[in-house]
């Protein structure tokens, strides 16, 4: 690793871990939890997610081990709602702290070209999901403004 220390870059990575441990239970919980009509789309996009959160774990607990490191099995606490709306503004906030935890890892990491690469793609990964659950709350600088004007695509002209 170059020009990076890897007792730091562990100890940003089994954060983020647990973050990711976070998401996987949280996300799980909401998909058990989600009723009324919505059950039939939100428990399934649920689970997605809780799928995706295992995956980034895997990932993480994998680079951890690499680094002479061992994963942690810990977790933070998991937020529960009881309607779907409060479920996804938890699971914003996770996003976004999500986000924040991958940025400080990549500006703390940057050094060593492997983990920046690893830290920008799961940048963009949270970040797009902060950007779709803001969408879908109709919240943050992602939603559509009410009255604002719809964007045209242009016509393809024949032939």
């Amino acid at each position: 690793m170059a020009n990076v220390d890897a007792d730091r870059a562990i100890e940003l990575l089994n954060g983020l871990l647990q973050l990711e441990y976070t998401g996987l239970a949280q996300y799980t919980q909401h998909g058990f939890l989600v009723r009324g009509p919505e059950r039939v789309v939100w428990a399934k996009w649920f689970q997605d997610e809780a799928e995706e959160c295992l995956g980034h774990a895997r990932l993480l607990g994998e680079k951890i081990v690499a680094l002479g490191g061992v994963p942690t099995v810990e977790r933070l606490s998991v937020q529960q709602a009881a309607t779907l709306e409060a479920m996804l503004a938890l699971d914003l906030d996770l996003e976004r702290r999500a986000v924040s935890g991958y940025q400080e890892a990549l500006d703390a990491l940057s050094a060593d070209t492997a983990l920046r690469v690893m830290l920008e793609n799961q940048v963009f990964e949270e970040t797009t999901h902060v950007e779709e659950l803001e969408r879908i709350l109709a919240t943050g600088p992602s939603a559509v403004r009410a009255g604002a004007a719809p964007v045209r695509a242009r016509a393809r002209r024949a032939g």
